[in-house]
Formats: structure tokens, C-alpha cells, sequence
């Protein structure tokens, strides 16, 4: 999803009224998967992952990444200044452009790109998008079929735009409240059996593959007509109702075809703007996690407590898989030092992933990063668990606090399992000094990996980075 300031402010007045780096790419690794410990990703090792990645989504045909100028350069810029995700997004409309055919070709575009990122040991979290579901219901891109379109003649008017659309358009909710029906298709199968058999025929081709994080099952879903009884408590009737039922679908049929990756679902849109979450983990599968979006405005920002908090809840991994669509580099910095307050896992969404007339999308590379933002230290894999961090931009001072017991199993990391925490070149140009308490510093002066070693019988580990 992507919002302009300006639609942000519309938005939140009709609410309001309405109540490592990788010098080079490498042989593609046979072993990289990622698991979880309730609310923490964990790698094959067991330390606690934390990501810091971009979203990738291009919204017009060919729908793939690669056509829009994604190449080896951007995997490589990528790697270079620490980011280790991308929210890789494919279009329905393209995976099944008629009922029950798939375009193969199609998705070996998507995963090409995937295949790429996991040479420079970039993970992908494989996602369905889409933006207000079709033009013909109101959105400015068909990320889901027209055939899957089921407007019952509703008409389109009044159309704002997005995201607007959404809160006055008639075919625009028509549209949703005949998909949360499972509306028959053309060819007399359910709408919603047809996405989650799409589902299950796209994890086929990326469940043996190293590097993917797992899979997003569905871009924003919006209630329908139910919409202003979400407003402004949340969604719980539809959340663990019709979008549960659903979502649970998809895993379910994904999981005829992979085992073993991650299946990240998502509540409701309106908790990207602050509403309560009620979205339960759908099946019960414990190798979950809630994938939300933070594009709450104002000075008090609910979206991250009220994200992390569902996800404990459950006992699952919360992720946050959309944020940004800006390039006010100040409230950028505020968003990301609020995820490093609650050791979170990110995804940016940049601005100029955004396609409007004249001006065609750009990979969410160069400039794209907002760097000193988006590029800024963290900890990429703790032996052990987090405690706290935390990062200084003006003074370039980073704290790590970590017990040195696993997230997993309470046991002991052996020595030499290590910490890894990125340090970007950009924001210690003259190197860095570090203080370590409970551990020892193994790898070289001023390496952008600074790498460190528990001290036995030690419980926990403290850390604090300078600019030299």
C-alpha cells in the first residue's frame, strides 16, 4: 500500500468523523531457513533474526521486478548497506490471468528475482498484492483479476483514487463483500478456492528454495461494506470470521505444498491506521506470523503495540511488512528508532515504488534508501536473546543488550556461535570504537559485521558502539 500525505490527512479525517554485507554474490547457499521462538525469528543456529528489508512490488504488466530495472546492481546495493529482506510481491492477476490457467513463466520471473536476492543471502517473503483488487472496482492497478471482479453492476462512482476508494465506492466494496462470500467464478469454483489453490500452485515453486522467509497470503484485506463498524474499535467480528475462515484456507493449501516456511497473515486494513487488532492465527500453525503495516499518523502511533501485541498473543512472530511511502526523512527516523524501542523487524516501503502517470516505478535502491533513515545499525543475529537496543543518529552512539541464553531453549549458545551486528560505512565514515561487557570482539577493526563471542558464564552481554 502506498499513501500520500495528503490522502493520509483525508483519510484521517473521514475516521476522525466516522468516530551482513556480501562483497560479491556468491554460490546460491543449499541451507538458510528461518524459524521462530514465539515472538522471535530465529535462524538454523537458533539466534534471534532481526530484518531490515524493502518492499518490491511493481504494480503494472509484466508485474515482475526485473522489468522495472531490478538487477544484480541492486542486489548488490542492497546487501552492501545491510539489508537482508524483500516484501517480494507477484499479482494474482498475472499468476492466473483465466480461471484455473497459470502462467508458469510468470512465476519464474518472480523467482528469478528471488533466486537472486538468495545469492547475496537477501530473504524473500513471498507476496500476494494488491491495491483496492481491480480497476474495475476502483484501484489504479489490477492486482487481482478482472474475472475474480464480481461488481454485481454496482457502480464504480463516486472514485476518489485510492486509497479513498475504498471508503466510497460502490463496486469497490461490492466487490470485497462478494470475494468474502466465495462468489462462484466462470468456470463454477469458488473465488476463494481458486486463490488458495493459486496459492498452492506458487509454494510449489519456492518451497525448496534457500532463502525464502515465507509467504504473505494477502496485501491489506479490506471488510467490504462492514467497514464502519471497524472504525474506530477494529474489526473483531470480520477479523475472526470471515478473514480467519479465509486466510486459513490459504494455509491450509499452501501447506500441501511446503512444510516448512513461514505463513505470515494479515488483519484487516484498518489497522494500518491504528484500529485494534483481532486477527488470530488462523489455523493454529506454530510456524506463523502476523504480517501488519504501520502508516499510523499523528504523534501517538498505536500500529507497532498493536501489532507486536496480537502477535504475542498468539505466540507468533509479528513483522512489520509495510511502513514509509514517504521521504520526510525526520518521521522516518521517528518510525524506525519506535521498531528498534520494540526490537522489531521492518520492511520499508519507498516512495518511489509508487507508480503514477509520469513517472515509472524505480528498484527501492540509491537514494531510494533514505539513508541516514533506513540505513542504520542493528542486530542481525543474537546468540542469545534481546534485551534492548537502541541507536543515537545525531551522536552515531548503538546500544545492544542481550541475555546469552537461547530464545528456544533457555540452554547456552556454544562459544563459538557468534553475534552479528551491521554497522553501515555511511554512518561511521572514520570507523568505530566499541565497549563490550560479557563477551569479546572477534572480528577485525571496523568491520561492517562486528561480530562478537559470549565470555563463558557470563548471562548477559552488553554493547555500545561510537563513531571514532
Amino acid at each position: 500500500m502506498t499513501i500520500t500525505s495528503s490522502t493520509a490527512r483525508c483519510l484521517g479525517l473521514v475516521i476522525l468523523l466516522l468516530g551482513l554485507t556480501t562483497p560479491t554474490a556468491a554460490a546460491t547457499p543449499t541451507a538458510a531457513e528461518l524459524g521462530s521462538a514465539g515472538r522471535w525469528l530465529t535462524d538454523e543456529l537458533g539466534r534471534v533474526v532481526t530484518l531490515h528489508g524493502v518492499n518490491m512490488v511493481y504494480k503494472y504488466p509484466p508485474y515482475f521486478p526485473a522489468a522495472g530495472g531490478f538487477d544484480e546492481n541492486d542486489a548488490q546495493f542492497l546487501a552492501d548497506n545491510g539489508f537482508n529482506a524483500v516484501r517480494l510481491g507477484f499479482a494474482w492477476n498475472g499468476v492466473e490471468p483465466r480461471p484455473g490457467v497459470y502462467d508458469d513463466n510468470y512465476i519464474a520471473q518472480i523467482e528469478q528475482t528471488q533466486q537472486l536476492l538468495a545469492r547475496y543471502n537477501i530473504y524473500s517473503l513471498v507476496d500476494s498484492h494488491q491495491d483496492a483488487f481491480n480497476e474495475l472496482a476502483g484501484a489504479s492497478w489490477s492486482g487481482f483479476p478482472d474475472w475474480a471482479t464480481i461488481t454485481d453492476g454496482f457502480p464504480l462512482q463516486p472514485d476518489p483514487g485510492f486509497p479513498l476508494v475504498y471508503l466510497t465506492g460502490p463496486a469497490q466494496n461490492q466487490t470485497w463483500a462478494n470475494f468474502w462470500h466465495n462468489h462462484i467464478a466462470p468456470d463454477g469454483i469458488g473465488l476463494q478456492d481458486h486463490y488458495a489453490t493459486m496459492w498452492e500452485h506458487v509454494a510449489q515453486r519456492f518451497a525448496d528454495e534457500p532463502y525464502v522467509l515465507g509467504y504473505d497470503l494477502i496485501n491489506e484485506p479490506w471488510p467490504g461494506w462492514e467497514y464502519p463498524t471497524c472504525i474506530p474499535h477494529g474489526c473483531p467480528e470480520f477479523e475472526r470470521g470471515p478473514l480467519a475462515t479465509f486466510e486459513g484456507k490459504v494455509m491450509n493449501a499452501i501447506r500441501g505444498a511446503d512444510s516448512k516456511h513461514l505463513l505470515f497473515y494479515e488483519p484487516s486494513m484498518t489497522n494500518d491506521f491504528g484500529t485494534p487488532d483481532w486477527m488470530p492465527n488462523p489455523t493454529g500453525d506454530p510456524n506463523a506470523g502476523l504480517s501488519f503495516h504501520d502508516y499510523c499518523f499523528g504523534h501517538v502511533d498505536t500500529c507497532v503495540s498493536n501489532g507486536l501485541d496480537r502477535a504475542n498473543a498468539d505466540g507468533v512472530v509479528g513483522v512489520v511488512t509495510e511502513f514509509g511511502a514517504s521521504k520526510d526523512w525526520a518521521k522516518l527516523t521517528r518510525l524506525a528508532d519506535t521498531f528498534d524501542d520494540n526490537m522489531a523487524s521492518w520492511m520499508f516501503w519507498s516512495q518511489p515504488q509508487d507508480q503514477t502517470p509520469g513517472h515509472p516505478q524505480e528498484p527501492p535502491t540509491g537514494a531510494n534508501l533514505m539513508d541516514p533513515a533506513i540505513v542504520r545499525p542493528y542486530p542481525r543475529a543474537v546468540a542469545g536473546t534481546p534485551l534492548q537496543w537502541n541507536y543515537d543518529g545525531g551522536t552515531g552512539t548503538f546500544t545492544v543488550r542481550y541475555s546469552a541464553v537461547r530464545a528456544d531453549s533457555g540452554q547456552r549458545f556454544p562459544h563459538e556461535v557468534r553475534t552479528e551486528v551491521y554497522l553501515p560505512l555511511s554512518n561511521y565514515p572514520d570507523g568505530y570504537q566499541v565497549e563490550v561487557q560479557g563477551a569479546e570482539v572477534v572480528s577485525v577493526p571496523d568491520a561492517p559485521l562486528l561480530q562478537l563471542a559470549t565470555n563463558p558464564g557470563q548471562d548477559t552481554v552488553q554493547v555500545t558502539v561510537t563513531r571514532r
